[in-house]
């Protein structure tokens, strides 16, 4: 393949920046007409509820969350990279409004912020790839309302990481795109970031590394500075977030489900490969020492992984139980693929439409179409890590909002093939093509409903537990409890972990790591086996719930729809409350138990 040679200058100017930008900001500010946001969902709560714990007591290190413990203290595996500028913004405010009111402030201001920085990525990976055609006003509008999932994850209030790992990708991508093998940087910053912030971006992040692998062994233009820039910023930014973010205590720490020591030795492993391959071999090697250098290196390090972490070639689910998984995980409408979450009625018609939507930009912005693109290595590459999302996408619905913010920067690109194939000389032909990839996608949308039977979600006793959050209850009468553990559904187990006092903590919250707390917490509200309920409910020192306007079959779960409609409960003794709501508190009295 040959590199196409041209600046990538684009439109210059602020105007596409200020245009996307403010498009952008608009939609984020009318989703949020309500007070609102449709984008949020409970990562959000438990990220606040860490900040809140970071702020109080300063251990940056320590990432245990002492207010939930099933039965061990739950140790969180998200970054404080994603933490630290809220903590900042919340350090900085605080003097002058107090801490809570602060924090509320940098969890509002913020997303926003890092909304303006994918805006800047997205309009120079567009220029990139549309240089020297600039693309004009009207094509810049159409790109920000096809954008509007993405942005979604930039509202105010949306604190979890997906946002953080957006930005990841984006930087990546950029990388890809750039000429002139200036974008090593980029590729190898954005990976590092990405595993530092979580593992969800994996997948790409290991599709990112072979595509500027293989342009190293094609013998790519520019590919050997490519390589080492890449080696050479895993090696650093990984070494530098581990000291920043794990201190050199944590970077010995193995955690398979967390950036920690088998991640940071990944990325300083084949960072080296990268570095040492593009160094030592001269640049007139060929292709074939090119692969076996890249290739023996790499398989060196892979081993090495492989036996120094063996724990982690369980994945980073190891530790969720039958139970656990029967219960809870295997209902996630999210960590299911396209077909199931079609069945569990929760693929909508604008989720649907989105992803034809961007399987149609894949199709017209393959740089097959057109001279200027079909040898260039960059915009293959770059093209090949967008479709990459797509595509795990339809594997595990839980990715869909990459594609939904890296395949819009094809979309100008897309509009511009159309537009010259319908201008050509053989219009029948090009009309063809325009059209048949529509009626393709019709008819697959078509069959996917029809094939692929609506099967709403069973709300049984099991959906009730874990989807309940008593929202807009008083949470008052946790105060004045003595230390313990309370044993709660599913659903609550966040709302109560904000409002325990000290000395009391929450047993289970729908999260992996809970995965023993989830266990106990169906076993008792859903087991029918008296033994294992017992026990279950001997591992905490209260029991709490909120209790439902409608009866609840006692045959799916005794013990919830007992308490939740209000009846009594051997072993359990109810306390008193300060102010009439749902929430309900129980003293667990052991020698009682039924």
């Amino acid at each position: 393949m040959v590199e196409n040679e041209r600046s990538a200058t684009g439109d210059a100017g602020l105007r596409p920046f200020v245009v996307l930008a403010g498009l952008l900001l608009l939609m984020l500010a009318f989703d949020r007409l309500d007070g609102s946001s449709f984008f949020g969902d409970i990562d959000d709560d438990l990220r606040l509820l860490q900040l809140k714990h970071l702020m109080a007591t300063g251990g940056w290190y320590d990432l245990s969350l002492p207010m939930i413990q099933s039965p061990e203290i739950y140790l969180s595996p998200w970054s404080r990279l994603i933490d630290l500028p809220y903590a900042a913004i919340a350090a900085i405010l605080g003097p002058f409004f107090g801490l809570d009111l602060a924090l509320l402030v940098a969890t509002q201001v913020w997303p926003p912020i890092m909304l303006l920085v994918f805006t800047g990525l997205m309009v120079r990976t567009v220029q990139a790839l549309t240089s020297p055609e600039a693309p004009s006003v009207p094509v810049w509008l159409v790109l920000g309302f096809v954008l509007i999932f993405a942005a979604g994850e930039f509202s105010p209030g949306r604190i979890d990481h997906h946002n953080g790992q957006i930005l990841a990708m984006m930087m990546i991508l950029l990388g890809l795109a750039r000429e002139g093998g200036r974008g090593g940087r980029f590729v190898g910053t954005g990976a590092a970031l990405s595993l530092v912030i979580g593992l969800e971006c994996l997948p790409f992040v290991a599709v990112a590394l072979a595509l500027v692998a293989m342009g190293y062994v094609l013998r790519v233009p520019f590919s050997r500075q490519t390589l080492a820039e890449t080696g050479a910023s895993m090696m650093l930014v990984s070494l530098v977030s581990g000291l920043v973010f794990l201190g050199p205590a944590g970077m010995l720490q193995t955690a398979c489900d967390a950036y920690s020591a088998p991640y940071l030795a990944a990325l300083c492993g084949f960072g080296a490969c990268f570095w040492f391959c593009a160094l030592l071999l001269p640049d007139g090697a060929t292709a074939l020492p090119r692969l076996l250098a890249l290739a023996v290196s790499g398989v060196l390090v892979a081993c090495g992984l492989v036996l120094l972490f063996p724990s982690c070639l369980d994945g980073p689910y190891q530790m969720i139980d039958p139970v656990s998984r029967f219960y809870w995980f295997e209902r996630i409408g999210q960590e299911q693929g396209l077909f199931g979450f079609r069945q569990m009625g929760q693929a909508t018609t604008a989720v649907l439409a989105m992803l034809a939507l961007l399987t149609l930009i894949a199709f017209f912005a393959c740089p097959c179409w057109r001279q200027e693109t079909r040898r260039s290595a960059r915009h293959w590459a770059a093209f090949l890590f967008a479709c990459s999302s797509l595509v795990t996408t339809l594997i595990l619905i839980r990715y869909v909002r990459f594609p939904a913010a890296l395949m819009p920067v094809f979309l100008p690109l897309a509009l511009m093939v159309c537009a010259e194939m319908l201008s050509t000389a053989q219009g029948r032909w090009a009309k063809a093509v325009v059209i048949t990839p529509l009626l393709v996608l019709a008819t697959a949308l078509v069959g996917l409903h029809i094939l692929v039977p609506h099967r709403p979600v069973e709300e049984d006793a099991v959906w009730l537990m874990s989807m309940d959050d008593c929202r807009g209850e008083d949470f008052g009468d946790l105060t004045g409890l003595a230390p313990g553990r309370v044993l709660a559904p599913l659903g609550i187990g966040i709302p109560l972990a904000a409002h325990v006092p000290d000395g009391v903590s929450v047993m289970a919250i729908p999260f992996h790591r809970a995965a023993n707390g989830i266990r106990l917490s169906f076993t008792a509200f859903a087991g029918s086996d008296a033994s294992m309920r017992r026990a279950a409910i001997d591992e905490a020192d209260y029991i709490a719930v909120c209790q439902l306007p409608f009866p609840v079959a006692s045959e799916e779960a005794p013990l919830y729809a007992a308490l939740v409609g209000g009846k009594d409960w051997p072993g359990l003794v109810p306390l008193p409350t300060a102010e009439p709501g749902r929430l309900r508190i129980y003293r667990v009295a052991h020698d009682a138990l039924k």
